[in-house]
């Protein structure tokens, strides 16, 4: 099978080739072509174009149709793309320009004026209420939902609804009834407001001392499984909220050290804080939680760039105190591992 950069390599090297015969074709048909090209090298991933057929430069979107598990493909793809004159290659469908917009389907059509969201929390994303401002035909409820999830896309933008967005449910009154309803066609701003003034995400990276949670977890010595309890520590970063789930950190980083002792506890602590100084200071991440268990100790470091991370950490784990280290990245846009103790720490 070939390897994503290979694919990436192999697509690239058609569209640039076919990048003259593409641009004689009217838009629709040159879309049509470009996503050929896309299918025969990577799955998962299509193209779309954004302005006039005449137009000197052209917006070239590649879109995972908000799925998240292509999410990292569609960035080292963006990221691969060599100049290409009349286009600008851009990662995910942008939000629309134009909220106020209706859309058919099988004969029946919506407006996002007539779609109402109430906003909530899904611990660390955002919670959507739904319902509609108008009579659905029972036969047209399915279709009237599916085209609110395919609004949401265009008004919130590719990104932002697959990540910042938790539960999503089609209701006739909010669970709140104190939280207003909100036409979609002006959900967006409503929407930027609860991200940074309800939920704190302000993106600044925080200055001076980092406000720090802790609580003690229990796992195993539960009825019928025969083991002793095994208990752990967790340490949540509060100070990392602001930044929580930026699109530059995507990846959740994790240093994971023995400590067989106080004194190893000691010393791997010492490092892990020097690489969240590391790698904070030019702000290529943030530590963002600490677990403590079965005698090793995880910190999880929020950052973008993996190469470029652990290129910066590269001194601290060739100390001799970092023997230990077991070194893992996941792919973690949403901070699930660092909400999934947020939200219950103290």
């Amino acid at each position: 099978m070939t390897s994503p950069p290979s694919a990436i390599a192999a697509f690239w090297r058609e569209f640039s080739d076919a990048e003259a015969s593409l641009k004689a074709l009217p838009l629709r048909e040159r879309v049509e072509a470009a996503n050929a090209v896309i299918e025969r090298h990577l799955t998962g991933l299509a193209l779309e174009m954004s302005g006039d057929a005449d137009d000197v430069l052209l917006d070239l979107i590649v879109t995972a149709h908000g799925g998240i598990e292509n999410f990292p493909l569609l960035m080292q793809m963006v990221a691969a793309a060599p100049p290409l004159p009349g286009y600008r290659v851009r990662a995910f469908r942008e939000r629309t320009t134009q909220p106020d917009f209706p859309i058919g389907m099988d004969g029946f059509e919506l407006a996002t004026s007539d779609v109402l969201i109430a906003c909530g929390q899904d611990d660390g994303q955002a919670a959507l209420e739904i319902r509609f401002g108008r009579e659905i035909p029972e036969d047209y409820r399915d279709h009237a939902c599916n085209m609110a999830f395919i609004m949401l896309d265009h008004v919130l933008g590719e990104y932002d609804f697959a990540v910042k967005v938790g539960a999503v449910d089609f209701v006739e009154n909010a669970s709140d009834p104190r939280t207003p309803w909100t036409p979609l066609s002006e959900f967006a701003q409503v929407f930027d407001r609860y991200w940074i003034d309800t939920l704190g995400r302000t993106s600044n990276f925080p200055d001076g001392e980092h406000d720090w949670s802790g609580m003690t977890l229990s796992f195993g010595g539960q009825d019928g499984d025969g083991g002793a309890e095994d208990m752990a520590i967790v340490m949540i970063n509060r100070s990392a909220n602001p930044v929580a789930m930026r699109a530059d950190l995507t990846y959740a980083l994790t240093l994971d050290l023995a400590v067989g002792n106080r004194d190893e506890l000691a010393a791997v602590q010492n490092l892990q804080d020097q690489a969240a100084t590391l790698l904070e200071l030019p702000q290529l991440g943030i530590m963002a939680y600490t677990m403590t268990r079965a005698g090793r100790r995880q910190a999880v470091y929020y950052v973008g760039d993996v190469p470029l991370a652990q290129q910066a950490l590269a001194p601290l784990l060739l100390r001799d105190e970092a023997g230990s280290l077991e070194l893992t990245t996941r792919f973690d846009p949403a901070w699930a591992g660092y909400f999934e103790f947020a939200a219950h720490c103290p």
